[in-house]
């Protein structure tokens, strides 16, 4: 009886240990150049961070002085063309024309990027930082932040103008944002930076990220 019971022990522990091994088909969803992956990736010690993989993202390790505790890694747009370099760990993603024509009619293509997670469509805040390219005139852009002050810049080699300020008003308060505009190939480009109670140190994670903008 002790033999039996010794063999059923044993075979059941192997059985275990070749199951913890498998996987099942179809876990890892197909990628192509257009569709975005999402997936929960445990980056520290009791930390999840949702991101969007797309193919090919290279992995620079940057850190940039005078940002506490900031990486950036590559990051390349496939539908546009453009390059930046992201803040590692933050939560992000990358949406195409289809799956945000309805939300923001003329809006061709959108990045989101924030610390915390993302809050989603259907309130004027999406996240820390947007990168737009739409259809929508300069002069249209520029009606929505009429109430910055602007100046002269260039991103990615190209013309732009910046605009910053803080706004109090009913919505928010003490909201800072920095926009700059541009245009390439017919398409208007926004990049935008919003947070309450802003800091100077917040502000050059977001400038780094303009600066490295290229095509």
């Amino acid at each position: 009886m002790k033999k039996v019971l010794f063999l059923t022990v044993a075979v059941l522990g192997v059985l275990v240990l070749a199951g913890a091994g498998c996987k099942e088909e179809g876990e890892t969803p197909a990628e192509d150049e257009n569709q975005n992956v999402n997936q929960n990736v445990n980056r520290g010690a009791g930390q999840n961070v949702n991101t969007s993989v797309e193919p090919e993202e290279e992995i620079s390790g940057e850190e940039v002085s005078g940002v506490r505790e900031v990486v950036f890694v590559d990051y390349t747009n496939k539908s546009f063309g453009y390059k930046i370099v992201r803040p590692d760990k933050w939560y992000w993603q990358h949406y195409i024309k289809k799956e945000i024509s309805e939300a923001m009619p003329g809006v061709l293509d959108l990045f989101i990027t924030d610390p915390n997670p993302l809050p989603g469509f259907g309130t004027e805040y999406l996240g820390r930082i947007v990168i737009e390219i739409s259809e929508k005139s300069l002069d249209e852009l520029a009606r929505n932040v009429s109430d910055l002050i602007s100046s002269a810049a260039t991103v990615g080699g190209i013309s732009a103008t910046k605009y910053a300020g803080v706004r109090t008003n009913e919505m928010v308060e003490n909201q800072k944002v920095i926009a700059y505009h541009f245009e390439k190939d017919g398409k208007t480009y926004r990049i935008v930076y919003t947070k309450i109670n802003s800091t100077s140190e917040e502000e050059a994670v977001f400038e780094r990220v303009v600066d490295s903008l290229s095509f």
